[in-house]
């Protein structure tokens, strides 16, 4: 009996619903722009709804019609807000049962956002789930083939069970509406009254036991016309995308019925995207999303799918269906790691998929098969860096074919013992005159160089004179014309230079920080001019060179030696300064490092708010003031208001 009371809506939760309902409505009347508002609103009396118990009817059927009510008031104030149709339709057939006021509701919606994928898709879903629940009912009650009250009367029925009309959504006409019908909606409207004039023909014709057992598979209603329709216009709204008709195939896969509409959608995609190599591989292996893995008709189905893919080659030889051809094999070859002769099957396809490619290079090949061609010859054990060669050659100026080919060079000679296959000298001069040349603005690039030089400076084969050499060359590289160049059609390029000399930057900053407390010190700029890279052990140069490990405070020396080269022979960044501030400790040189991050960053608040900062702690007050002066004459007008209240924070 306690359990039971405790189950039931007190008074209190009443009044606390009531109160937080309340704050609801004076928000939204406040602010009727924001969406999400409103959504909060809607989701809190659906869970006020759902919390609610069997013995609270009559407050269930209030927060009903509540929510009725903020549904027709949020659509009021944004009619151009997808989601909440698509809520408040679910609210009609989900709460109140009403399928044709949730059809009208996104039909109304589709007047005003015609071409919303979301609308679509959720209103062809709602055609096929009504007549999936007349299907339901009939089976229930044992009418199709036997006896029935008529197709007319339960198609016009649709999902329209008797409900109080309080608990509808009371929407009035939007200006926005304009007064004008959808197609779709003329078009369904049209199809449900064919449908009656047809069985209102026959019924002249026929007994009323004959009527009666008129079969389900003569009804176009139930066989998916409406939902037909419906797609029908949705690809006219939208034409070319192929992700939306993907998600109306997946969806009609849902119904069981629904095999001849989700056919018609497949065939939509062969017509309309002959030369999209996405939407041939789709129909190539779209027969596989219904059969199991573990189901013997996949085999079959694998190969069929191969088939499906060659019959595309043939008739769209082109380097993107080739690569996704090349990506499906790599895929299954993956996938059936337990099923050896299938793994041989593709192995084989793949194989000869990849020579098909390497015997017309010019028509085939692309950035992107060129490099999942070389994975497949790497994965054979094949000759990787030939192929990486041709590569390059193809197209010198791809970042990401260049990586590939410089990680396989490294990592070739990483060991030491295969020189033979490409000697550090000539890996170190590919790098500088070509890979870099040809694409300086690639950080990953720049970073597999690095590493690799970090690499053998650890293993004494190189100075650490000539690995400052070497960044001094980076930070003067990357700024040149040629990498403005390379950037120029981004019109973010600018910033795009300064981050990659910045990332650069910082990296030299930490490597000299990581240098042993025990290394000799670092060189001024003037001394590396004439520094080069030549992995040859030359011991001359190695004196007190010992393998760079992270120590436990770092060299800081090193550290200062860095920051003076970049500050006096480069363009120091901002982020190369919030580095140095981060790992320095000495007050003196922090002010400095601050003072410097203000002057090439003087319109940003931040660098001069931690300069603030660290003057408050320092107790220079005096000091601070000036500071404080100086940037409220750079900082922007518009932020001056944000940085003098953080500034007062500081003192409270």
């Amino acid at each position: 009996r306690k359990q039971q009371h405790s189950a039931k809506t007190t008074l209190s939760d009443f009044s606390i619903t009531q109160r937080i309902i309340a704050i609801f409505e004076r928000a939204v009347v406040r602010h009727p722009e924001d969406v999400q508002l409103w959504l909060q609103f809607v989701e809190f009396i659906k869970s006020r709804r759902r919390m609610s118990t069997g013995d609270a009817d009559e407050e269930d059927d209030g927060h009903s019609r509540l929510l009725s009510q903020v549904f027709a008031r949020a659509i009021s104030a944004h009619p151009y807000e997808s989601q909440l149709w698509i809520k408040a339709a679910a609210h009609e057939l989900e709460v109140n049962m009403n399928g044709s006021a949730a059809r009208a509701l996104l039909q109304r919606a589709l007047r005003l956002i015609s071409d919303d994928k979301e609308l679509w898709i959720e209103y062809f879903r709602l055609e096929l789930l009504l007549v999936e629940k007349i299907k339901a009912r009939r089976r229930v009650l044992g009418i199709d083939g036997e006896k029935e009250t008529g197709d007319s009367d339960e198609v016009q029925a649709t999902g329209s069970e008797d409900t109080e009309d309080a608990g509808f959504i009371d929407l009035p006409q939007l200006d926005e509406e304009g007064g004008q019908d959808l197609m779709v909606e003329k078009l369904t409207e049209k199809a449900l009254a064919q449908l009656d004039q047809k069985t209102a023909a026959s019924a002249g014709n026929l007994t009323e036991e004959q009527r009666a057992a008129m079969s389900q598979q003569t009804n176009a209603y139930l066989q998916g016309a409406v939902a037909q329709i419906v797609f029908e216009q949705a690809i006219q709204a939208i034409s070319d995308d192929l992700s939306f008709r993907q998600e109306l195939i997946a969806i009609a896969g849902q119904f069981a019925g629904a095999e001849q509409l989700r056919q018609r959608v497949l065939d939509s995609i062969g017509q309309d995207f002959v030369t999209d190599a996405d939407a041939r591989a789709y129909l190539c292996s779209v027969h596989l999303s219904t059969i199991s893995t573990e189901s013997p008709e996949l085999i079959d189905g694998l190969q069929l799918a191969v088939e499906n893919f060659k019959q595309a080659l043939s008739e769209l030889d082109t380097p993107e269906m080739w690569a996704k051809y090349v990506e499906f094999l790599s895929q299954w070859l993956d996938a059936s790691e337990s099923m050896k002769s299938l793994q041989a099957y593709f192995a084989a396809q793949r194989k000869r998929a990849v020579a098909m490619i390497s015997e017309s290079r010019d028509a085939r090949l692309n950035e992107e098969l060129a490099l999942s061609c070389a994975d497949v010859i790497e994965a054979d054990g094949g000759d990787v860096l030939s192929w990486l060669a041709d590569a390059t050659q193809r197209f010198p100026d791809s970042a990401d074919v260049w990586h590939r080919r410089m990680s396989a060079l490294v990592a070739g000679n990483h060991d030491g013992l295969n020189s033979g296959i490409a000697s550090s000298s000539r890996i170190d001069n590919l790098f500088t005159s070509q890979a870099l040349l040809q694409a300086p603005a690639s950080r990953k690039l720049w970073d597999l160089w690095f590493n690799w030089t970090e690499l053998w400076f650890s293993r004494k084969d190189v100075s650490a004179d000539k690995v400052q050499a070497r960044y001094m060359s980076a930070f003067a590289r990357v700024t040149q014309q040629r990498t403005l160049q390379a950037l120029s059609a981004d019109p973010d390029s600018l910033a795009q230079v300064q981050t990659l000399v910045a990332h650069l930057q910082t990296r030299y900053i930490d490597w000299a920080w990581k240098l042993p407390a025990s290394h000799q010190p670092l060189s001024a700029f003037g001394e590396l001019a004439h520094a080069q890279f030549r992995p040859d052990n030359d011991d001359s140069d190695m004196e007190d060179s010992e393998q760079c490990a992270e120590p436990a405070t770092g060299n800081i020396e090193a550290l200062r030696q860095a920051y003076r080269n970049v500050s006096r022979h480069a363009f120091p960044t901002p982020g190369l300064y919030r580095r140095c501030i981060e790992l320095e400790t000495d007050a003196k040189h922090l002010a400095m490092l601050h003072e410097m991050a203000c002057r090439v960053d003087e319109a940003e608040s931040e660098p001069w708010l931690a300069y603030l900062r660290f003057l408050a702690e320092s107790k220079q007050l005096s000091q601070a003031s000036d500071v404080f002066w100086r940037a409220t004459q750079t900082i922007p007008d518009a932020e001056l208001p944000a940085f003098e209240a953080a500034y007062k924070n500081m003192f409270q």
